[in-house]
């Protein structure tokens, strides 16, 4: 929000509107979260209010970023962020889990992953394919990078199929007991 209030000064529902407008569809927010955060920022020194100020026919309430807000904001833009690399990721669980149950195989698994995959690949395509290359660049970029997502996620299915008679050889696991209670006082 700091990042559309630093572009121009706006209140909360043209707020909302601009960040669907900017980010697309997936970054939907309620009006009601957006003027909370709005009063949290306010509260921070990040924005401050110009009341009276005439939109459209309607008296309404003005936001404009400080420099406070345009210092965090730099901060935020100069943040690398982590990505999650899923190592709690469910898929895997359901592998491992069912080559070690026996009562679906692995292979069963993985087709219907990979069906689920095909799915959504095919609808991103789909949406990729209805975006305008130019007047929609962001929300383009955006479906580029679910896309490649995507068939990283069929590669690795199959990474896991190549390797599933590997996964015959190893032995079921054993559960080591871990020493209960406080450890022993050294003398």
């Amino acid at each position: 929000m700091l990042a559309l209030l630093d572009h121009a000064p706006t209140y909360g529902y043209q707020l909302r509107g601009l960040m669907e407008a900017t980010l697309g569809d997936p970054w939907v927010v309620n009006i009601g979260q957006i003027y909370s955060t709005l009063s949290r920022l306010e509260r921070d020194g990040m924005v401050i209010r110009q009341p009276g100020v005439k939109v459209d026919v309607e008296d309404r309430t003005v936001y404009e970023i400080t420099g406070t807000g345009k210092a965090e904001l730099g901060q935020w833009f100069r943040q690398p962020l982590s990505r999650d690399y899923r190592l709690r990721d469910m898929v895997y669980a359901k592998l491992v889990l069912s080559h070690l149950s026996g009562s679906v195989s692995t292979e069963e698994v993985l087709q219907a992953q990979r069906r689920q995959l095909l799915n959504e690949m095919h609808e991103v395509t789909r949406m990729r394919a209805e975006a305008e290359s130019k007047s929609d660049l962001p929300w383009v970029l955006l479906l580029e990078s679910a896309v490649m997502h995507l068939e990283a996620d069929l590669r690795w299915l199959e990474v896991c199929e190549a390797r599933l008679e590997d996964l015959d050889t190893l032995p079921p696991p054993q559960f080591k007991g871990r020493p209960r209670g406080r450890p022993p006082k050294k003398k």
